[in-house]
């Protein structure tokens, strides 16, 4: 039978619109989409279009085989044809014919895919002729059949009428038309899906508020960056970057405004870079910048310097002006590591010797900071049996009330004694073990055991005092902590009045209303609250004067020489100040030597405590210590 193409006409009407496309899942801004999301919308439109490709098989198979059941014959067939012909000019899919070279057929759906006034304008044409240049090579040439007559599907882009670029889904296949071959095409526009996939493929590599590489993006960056460097001996600088003290901006002027900033921030220092450099948003606050070098390295520097300098440029933001400072670690390709993730560890190891080292400045990664970072893993992997093994022990400092002289109470310190790596001092460990969650287990053991130690005290007859214990701020964080030190003290027959906890300045203050409730609980307790490291992070004075804390304890880093620094002689007289005025008693530490001290009671300091009183000892050191002091009623002092 002749196909039914042959006596299809081009009607004047509308054709219906294009068949909806499977959209993806919804994308929260807020919330990158990750890769797998984009691998499980691949394989549901692979499906989609396996599934297209039976139904336009059947459908021309049923066009031109299946009869029409009770009719005769001849008006069977014009009921088949008047039937195909429908099916045509209605599909929302574009058909269009081609033989020898000439598209002979076209229904209105390729005439409005096409942006064609008329289906004039396309007969005539080649299909060739509607493909874009840059897919040409893989489209079928005109006149040029194919022995094999599967139909092939593809997607391409199509070059309309009108010069528009689109993207399409198509399948072609040759068929035979008046005994002559002919190629015989099916379209849709999946313009819109591809945008989608675009912009999910973004999404998932670039950094939602900033719009900067993210860490998958980065990473492959990386991988690149390497292999040229690799093919043609090169070297590149990785560069890892912290704003110094942006959680006090978040905290102050609000989320808002830290994002602002954030956009503000990242828009300089893309600025600096060149055409060849690569900056990252890893998130927060942290930046990562991918440089290439020259042979001798001065080119990177000079971008680093240009980059530290218009980091602190003043801002202004909803009319405050606001300044911030950075801290970067850099090291290099392949002087310091040959792998992606290597890098971007040891440069994020001389971040944090740059914060160490005042903030504001640039850390290059070196061999001390290489040893440092090998040591890291090696106490690391030691810390996880530390407390198992028994290798901890608690040593005790006193701290004196400076107008009486009577022992006011004690700190209890933690002490790590490895058998092969001898006294590992606290600022070494300490980190680690917040770092990897180890830091929760350890100070469970080291409320327990002051706790305890403070009972077996009171029992042998020494007065009553209070043991002041360090909380991390990944204790404060995890959920229970009243409960657990409620039950510490149950455990122990500790009275509770008997209990100083300790909590930094900078932790306090991380989410303030947060901490204001944990407080309260734990003043409900019956335990003592003092802010340690005061003066080292940024206190809100509003929540200050609302914490339920009866002392703040003055960093040791005012302390130091100030018998002879005004600057930090007039930071300690205001600390007092504040202090009295909230009703709160403050204590200095590193009191060393005897000038000290008596500055620090000349300016009104009420408790200090350091190697002028004494070292820190073990537990019955000290209960000699506490018995040399004599037995002052110093509760009261406390």
């Amino acid at each position: 039978m002749q196909s039914p193409i042959h006596h299809y006409g081009i009607s004047a009407g509308k054709p219906l619109s294009p068949r909806t496309i499977a959209q993806p899942p919804a994308v929260n801004q807020k919330n990158l989409p990750i890769m797998e999301d984009i691998e499980l919308y691949k394989r549901r439109l692979a499906q989609e279009i396996s599934a297209r490709l039976q139904a336009e098989s059947l459908l021309r198979q049923q066009s031109v085989d299946l009869p029409c059941q009770g009719m005769e014959p001849e008006q069977a067939m014009r009921a088949a044809a008047e039937r195909d012909r429908l099916l045509v000019q209605l599909a929302p899919d574009a058909i269009l014919l081609e033989c020898e070279g000439r598209i002979v057929f076209v229904n209105p759906a390729a005439v409005h895919l096409y942006r064609a006034s008329s289906a004039a304008e396309l007969l005539g044409r080649s299909l060739h002729s509607l493909v874009a240049p840059a897919y040409r090579g893989l489209a079928p040439a005109a006149g040029v059949p194919v022995h094999d007559a599967a139909p092939r599907a593809a997607e391409e882009q199509a070059l309309c009428v009108d010069g528009e670029l689109i993207d399409i889904a198509v399948t072609r296949q040759w068929i035979n038309y008046l005994d002559k071959p002919a190629l015989y095409m099916v379209a849709n526009d999946i313009s819109e899906r591809k945008r989608q996939e675009t912009q999910l493929l973004h999404q998932a590599t670039h950094d939602a508020l900033t719009g900067l590489p993210n860490r998958n993006l980065l990473v492959d960056r990386l991988q690149l960056a390497i292999a040229e460097a690799k093919r043609y001996q090169e070297r590149f600088v990785v560069a890892f970057i912290d704003l110094d003290r942006f959680k006090w901006i978040n905290d102050n002027y609000g989320h808002e405004t830290g994002d602002a900033l954030l956009i503000t921030v990242s828009e300089r220092m893309s600025a600096c870079l060149r055409e060849s450099d690569t900056i990252a948003r890893l998130g927060g606050d942290e930046f990562v910048l991918v440089l290439r070098d020259s042979v001798n390295g001065g080119d990177s520097v000079q971008v680093l310097k240009r980059v530290v300098d218009c980091v602190s440029m003043p801002t202004v933001v909803d009319g405050q002006e606001i300044r911030v400072t950075c801290s970067m670690g850099c090291c290099t390709y392949p002087d310091d590591g040959e792998e992606p993730e290597a890098l971007l560890r040891f440069s994020d190891v001389a971040m944090y010797r740059a914060k160490e080292n005042g903030r504001n400045s640039v850390q290059h990664y070196n061999e001390d900071l290489r040893h440092r970072f090998g040591q890291r893993g090696t106490l690391a992997n030691e810390l996880r049996h530390a407390l198992e093994r028994g290798q901890f022990s608690l040593r005790y400092q006193l701290q004196l009330d400076l107008k009486s002289g009577a022992v006011a109470g004690m700190e209890a310190l933690l002490r790590w004694h490895h058998p092969e790596l001898g006294e590992i001092e606290p600022h070494r460990f300490l980190p680690i073990a917040e770092e990897t969650g180890l830091i929760e287990p350890i100070g469970e053991w080291v409320l327990h055991h002051a706790c305890r130690q403070n009972r077996l005290w009171q029992d042998a007859g020494l007065q009553p005092l209070r043991v002041a214990v360090n909380l991390s701020p990944r204790e404060l964080a995890r959920p229970g902590l009243a409960a657990r030190i409620a039950q510490s003290l149950r455990s122990t027959g500790l009275d509770p009045e008997y209990l100083e906890l300790e909590l930094t300045e900078s932790a306090s203050m991380q989410m303030p209303d947060k901490t204001l409730q944990l407080m309260q609980k734990l003043r409900d307790l019956g335990v003592g609250l003092s802010i340690d490291h005061f003066g080292t992070g940024y206190s809100n004075m509003h929540y200050l004067q609302r914490f339920p804390v009866e002392k703040l304890k003055l960093d040791g880093s005012f302390i130091r020489h100030i018998e002879t620094d005004t600057a930090r002689l007039a930071i300690t007289d205001a600390v007092v100040s504040v202090a009295h005025r909230f009703g709160m008693k403050v204590i200095a530490e590193m009191a060393e030597t005897e000038h000290q001290v008596a500055v620090l009671a000349a300016c009104g300091c009420d408790q200090a405590q350091g190697f002028y009183f004494s070292q820190p000892v073990d537990a019955d050191a000290c209960a000699q210590l506490l018995r040399s002091y004599g037995s002052r009623d110093t509760l009261a002092a406390g």
